[in-house]
C-alpha cells in the first residue's frame, strides 16, 4: 500500500532477545501463521531500526511492531482454538503510519477484522486463508476515509526439514465506492538452522491504488528469527 513509503534496498536482522513457550499448542512450524509461541526482538528494514514483540498464551496471540521513532507502528491480535472442532481463527488488527504527499503528510490508522482457516493439503502444504473488512481513516483527510473487502493466501511448503517456501497473496478492493485498491505479494525462501532458529530471504511488490495516487514498490529483505 502507497502508505509505506520506503525506498532503497530494504535489509532485514531480527534478532531474538526473549522467548518462551506459553501453553500446549500443537508443535507448528517457525513460518505458520497460527504459532502462538511468546517472542521479542529487533531488527532493521532499510535505514530504519524496528522492535518486534509478541506475546501468546493458551489460544491466542497478541503482536506488536514500530520502527524505533514511534510513528510507526502495528497491533495485530489473533484468537485461535486449536481445536479439531473448529477450522476458524479470529484476527484484529490496527496499523498507523505516516505518508508523504503533494499536497502534505498526513496520519493515518487503518483498522482491521477477519476470519482464518487452515488447510493441510498435498506433500505437507499448509494454505491459510483470510477474508475480512480494512477500514482507513485519514487524519485531517477525512474525505479519504474508505472500507474495503480484504482477501488473502499464505501458502507454507516445507520441503525438508531445514528448508521451506512461504507466499502470501493479499487483495483489498473499496466496498464504498472509493477508488482504492491494493495488492500485495511476498515470496520467501527459509533455512531452518534448528526448529528454534531460521533465516529467510524474502522479496515483496506492492501496488495501490488510492484517489488520484499510484504507487508501485518491490523490495528484497534478510531476516534472520527465532522461537522457544
Amino acid at each position: 500500500m502507497y502508505f509505506n513509503n520506503k525506498s532503497g534496498l530494504p535489509v532485514t536482522l531480527i534478532f531474538l532477545c526473549l522467548s518462551s513457550a506459553v501453553n500446549a499448542q500443537t508443535i507448528r512450524h517457525i513460518a505458520d501463521p497460527l504459532n502462538l509461541t511468546t517472542t521479542l526482538g529487533a531488527g532493521f528494514d532499510a535505514d530504519v531500526l524496528k522492535v518486534a514483540g509478541r506475546y501468546g498464551w493458551n489460544n491466542q496471540k497478541i503482536e506488536l511492531n514500530t520502527n524505533f521513532g514511534g510513528d510507526k507502528w502495528n497491533l495485530s491480535y489473533l484468537y485461535s482454538p486449536q481445536s479439531p472442532l473448529s477450522n476458524w481463527n479470529l484476527s484484529a488488527s490496527i496499523k498507523h503510519g505516516k505518508t508523504d504527499t503533494e499536497i502534505g503528510r498526513f496520519n493515518h490508522y487503518q483498522y482491521q477484522v477477519g476470519i482464518i482457516s487452515e488447510f493441510n493439503g498435498w506433500m505437507d502444504t499448509a494454505l491459510f486463508t483470510e477474508f475480512g473488512a480494512n477500514y482507513l481513516n485519514v487524519k485531517d483527510y477525512s474525505s479519504s476515509d474508505s472500507i474495503t473487502a480484504t482477501a488473502s493466501a499464505t501458502i507454507l511448503k516445507p520441503w525438508s526439514d531445514r528448508w521451506y517456501n512461504t507466499l502470501v497473496v493479499q487483495g483489498n478492493a473499496a466496498i464504498d465506492g472509493s477508488e482504492r485498491y491494493e495488492v500485495y505479494t511476498w515470496l520467501s525462501l527459509g533455512y531452518r538452522v534448528t526448529e528454534r532458529w531460521s533465516w529467510e530471504i524474502r522479496y515483496r511488490y506492492e501496488s495501490s491504488h488510492f484517489d488520484n495516487v499510484n504507487e508501485e514498490e518491490t523490495k528484497w529483505g534478510l531476516a534472520m528469527q527465532s522461537q522457544f
